[in-house]
């Protein structure tokens, strides 16, 4: 039976092979934020999605993990646009679809841009600390049916392929990279066959006062954590939530990787993933111009609402 479900994936694996994916948009308090699409991407240049050139919306190996492509997967490059949110925001994020066989967790990410005076449109992602504020816990929520059982990611495609994402109250204003993460496991029992899909997007957390992020300021902290991990850091091909066999039908618990979560972090838990946010309008993007001060992104292509 194992054996028939990993002949299974094999096969999923063929037929879905372009079926990969990324970041359509995010909904913040009913405004639509386009990410980037790697198909088209000169079709809209306030995107707040950072370039990458996965044309085939494909992954990050874990023999990759010490590379810079992990960050904000392959050559990602940072916008311009950031997002306007405030501090304890929920934010829907749409993905392009999810195989049903690319089994993990939904992990997300927050690195503050300290060091220049354009938020993060120029920030050195090496540079970037990261601080986990949702790790998708328990991740492996049933094997009820047998394995692989019912995953996160399964929670993230009964919802029209998104994420509700809640941001820590205690965030200090300013620049932000955000980066939400899938890792799929259908592959991972075999050497460097974890499938990481990392997607970073910019977001500037308005200030309720004159308080800001200080730029050159190296200690930010975020949801209660002074620290953060760089992304090359954050996982190692070894550790055993990237190493797994999923269809072992021992297993019952998921060991998840990275960094723990911050202790100020505020996830939606799975059970509430089905709230659900509404387009109301296509949102503004802003481009910081100096540490303090946002102004409204320059009109360029755009487009109107997307409910795909």
């Amino acid at each position: 039976m194992v054996r028939s479900l990993r002949l299974l994936a094999s096969c999923a694996l063929i037929s879905q092979a372009l079926a990969h994916s990324h970041i359509l948009y995010l909904i913040i308090n009913g405004q639509q934020y386009r990410g980037f699409n790697p198909h088209a991407p000169d079709a809209i240049t306030n995107s707040i999605g950072w370039s990458t050139n996965a044309v085939d919306d494909g992954f990050v190996t874990p023999s990759n993990y010490s590379n810079p492509d992990i960050i904000c997967h392959r050559d990602g490059k940072p916008a311009k646009a950031h997002a306007p949110v405030k501090a304890g925001d929920k934010i829907q994020i749409q993905w392009n679809g999810w195989p049903q066989s690319h089994k993990g967790p939904v992990l997300s990410y927050l690195a503050p841009c300290a060091s220049t005076t354009d938020g993060c449109a120029s920030v050195d992602k090496r540079r970037l600390s990261w601080t986990k504020i949702d790790d998708s816990s328990p991740v492996l929520l049933d094997e009820k049916d047998g394995p692989p059982g019912r995953w996160a990611t399964d929670v993230l495609i009964a919802q029209n392929n998104t994420w509700l994402l809640g941001l820590p109250n205690d965030l200090e204003p300013g620049p932000y990279v955000l980066r939400h993460e899938l890792i799929a496991l259908h592959y991972a029992n075999l050497k460097n066959g974890a499938q990481n899909y990392p997607q970073c997007v910019n977001l500037w957390v308005e200030a309720p006062g004159p308080k800001a992020i200080t730029v050159g300021k190296e200690e930010v902290v975020v949801a209660g954590q002074k620290e953060g991990v760089p992304a090359t850091a954050l996982y190692k091909a070894t550790d055993p939530g990237v190493a797994i066999d999923i269809y072992t039908a021992t297993l019952s618990t998921y060991v998840i990787p990275g960094p723990t979560l911050a202790p100020g972090a505020k996830p939606v838990p799975v059970t509430e993933q089905g709230l659900k946010s509404t387009i109301t309008a296509v949102g503004t993007p802003v481009v910081v111009t100096r540490a303090t001060a946002t102004v409204p992104m320059p009109n360029g292509k755009t487009a109107a609402a997307f409910k795909g």
